[in-house]
Parts: C-alpha cells; structure tokens; sequence
C-alpha cells in the first residue's frame, strides 16, 4: 500500500507507516529531486544532484547569507505543529531575515536531521510544505543534506541579493529617527498559549499525555488567526523589499525574539536609545483575550514572545514622507509609529502619562525561564 501524494507532489511509494531507517536517505532525497522537478531560473548553473550548486551573482547586486533552524520541543512539537506547518515555518522564518536586510530571496539549502523512528511520510509531507512555500516566495531549494539524529531538526540557509545601497542594516539609526513596527505583535505568542492551554486540558481531562492540538478549532476569529500566525507565519519579503528600494530606512530589524529584542538590538548596535510610546504599539485582537483565557502574562505576549516575524524600522524624519508612501504601496501590511530614537542610552516604553519604565527583555534561548514551542 502506498500514501496518497497531496495535490501536485509525486506518488510516494512507500507504506504511510514506513519509517525513516526502512525508506532510507537516498529514497528520501530522490523524492525530494523528484519534487522539485526541472528548476528554470537564469542564475542557476547547477542545482540538485553535484557535491556543490553553483549559482550566479546579480549584477550589481551583493548576496545576502541567512540560516535558522527548527528544533523539536525547542521551537515546535508535533502534538501543536503539522508537518506542513513546521515546513512552512522553516523556510518562512529565514525569509524573514533576509527581508529585514531589504534584501529578495533567491536560493536556499535544506539541511534535516531525522530519527530513524519517524514516519518517513511525515518528512515528505513537511518538504512538500516547505517547497510549496518557496515556489510561492520566488525561491530555489538547491541542495541540503539528510542526518540521523536524535530528535527532529530542520535547518534552512537562505541567499538573497540586493543592491549595495539598498541593503538594511540594525547599526544606521540615529537620534531622532522614528520607530515603525509593521503588522501587529503578540499574535504568534498567543497563538502559541491558546494551543499549550488546550493541550493542558486536554491532557487534564484525560488523565494522560497531551492529545494533538493541531486539530482544535478556537472558538473565536481573533484567536484563531493568532494560532495560524504561530503555526505559519509570513515574512514580510515584499516590505523590506520595497522600504530597501526607496532607501527609506536608516535600520531594520525583525522581531522573531519579540518586540522588545528587536528594540534593544537594534538601539545596541546602532549605539541609541529609545522611547517607545506604550500606548502606540499596535496589539493584535486575540492578545487580551487569550491572556484572560489562559492566565498567560499579557506583558509577556506583547513585548517578549516572539515569533511574529514583523519589522520594526528606524525612519530618519527627512524621509518619513518616503517611507509611508513606500510602505503604503497595496498588499503591503500596515505600518504604526511606536517611538523615537534618542541620544541617551535607556531603552524605555513611557506610558500615557509620560511616566516612563525600562523594556522587558526579549526571548533568550539560554535564559533560565525561555519558553519554548513545547508543552
């Protein structure tokens, strides 16, 4: 008996149960070569099938190198996660850096790490995702590497290009620049405690493990869009693109870590402060709710929680007129002013009645407390 291939991918010929160690690297590789079928693209010289791919340069263009990966029980589980939704993510969460550089995506490498006891069909159904996703994004999967390894891990590199000029940087802010945040923040971290607070009842009621919660519908729109923007979120590849066009920003920075991160990194490197206006950051819909659900810390899911994927911008005042004008382009995602860099050092939020307190720190993978895609 062989699993049914979703829409457009190739017959897999093997049993649904069959295991990694039965199907084996090479079968899983010809899969994958077999996915991707016959990549047409100017800049690609050689792809899948060498030791190396080989690739052109874009003339008068620089590349732009970025590499991330996705660790089980560290920034996902399969009982809150589908294989598409980790395959998705994987690549998403690369473009997302690449965009925070003002750079557009070109190639990328996949890199797995795979227990021999994983349903080999989970893999193919997680790449399948992952191609989807970079067939939509303009890019070219040209090469990799399979491993055994202990737990699942899914490590992805990324190669954009961009004119020199035009290339975004954490260091350029100045004192007076303005702070920007595109979309809205907290929704991923929500998201991610409404699915851990099911998955606790869930395993509370039963008197057992945790059952998948990737099933579970929230009862609420906001709350629902919140769990999608967790599982699979979007790189914000065509704002970056065009804010690095118009040289619209003097810094950029996504917020993977969390709003709060992204602040503090980029006044770090840039060598600033900021002032950011409390009651200017725009929150997402599910956030207060799910806190109220949950018990979660509502201050935790704005400033700490990560995984949004937004871009906070530092817009020079002489080029604000620019920059909305770049970013109010159609499709693109709403843009708000947060706040303003400034000469002293601090990294404050000050509240509406000017009072002003230091920013909560970002996720650390490392700190005691780092909460994690698991439950």
């Amino acid at each position: 008996m062989t699993s049914v291939p979703a829409a457009g991918l190739p017959e897999w010929p093997y049993s649904p149960a069959a295991r990694v160690e039965e199907v084996g690297e090479r079968a899983l590789i010809r899969w994958i070569a077999a996915t991707l079928g016959v990549q047409t693209s100017a800049d690609l010289v050689v792809g899948i099938g060498d030791d190396g791919a080989v690739v052109r340069a874009r003339r008068n263009h620089v590349d732009v190198l970025t590499t991330d990966m996705l660790v089980e029980d560290v920034h996902f589980t399969r009982a809150l996660s589908t294989p598409e939704d980790v395959g998705h993510r994987a690549l998403h969460v690369n473009l997302s850096d690449v965009a925070a550089m003002g750079a557009e995506p070109r190639f990328a490498l996949l890199s797995l790490g795979l227990p021999p006891s994983l349903e080999a069909a989970w893999v193919t159904r997680m790449v399948g995702a992952l191609l989807a996703s970079a067939r939509a994004s303009g890019v070219f999967l040209i090469g990799g590497n399979i491993s055994r390894a202990p737990i699942i891990f899914v490590d992805v590199t990324v190669s954009g290009a961009a004119k020199p000029r035009h290339v975004l940087r954490r260091s350029g802010a100045r004192p007076g620049d303005e702070l920007y945040v595109s979309g809205a923040v907290g929704a991923a971290a929500a998201g991610l405690a409404w699915l851990q607070s099911q998955s606790r009842a869930t395993r509370d009621t039963s008197g057992g493990d945790a059952a998948p919660a990737h099933g579970v519908l929230a009862e609420h729109d906001d709350v629902m869009a919140a769990v999608t923007r967790y599982r699979r979120p979007d790189a914000r590849v065509a704002l970056g693109v065009q804010v690095g066009r118009n040289k619209a920003a003097s810094a950029c920075m996504d917020t993977s870590d969390g709003l709060a991160d992204a602040l503090r990194q980029l006044a770090a490197a840039s060598g600033i402060g900021v002032r950011v206006e409390t009651a200017a950051v725009p929150v997402a819909p599910a956030v207060a709710q799910v806190a109220g659900m949950t018990g979660s810390d509502l201050s935790a899911l704005i400033w700490s929680g990560g995984e949004d994927y937004e871009l906070l911008f530092a817009v020079p005042r002489r080029a604000r007129r620019r920059f909305l004008h770049a970013t109010g382009r159609a499709g693109l995602p709403m843009v708000t002013r947060i706040g303003v860099c400034t000469r002293e050092l601090d990294v404050l939020m000050v509240d509406q009645a000017g009072a002003g307190s230091a920013l909560p720190d970002g996720f650390a993978h490392f700190a005691p407390s780092a909460p994690s895609g698991a439950d």
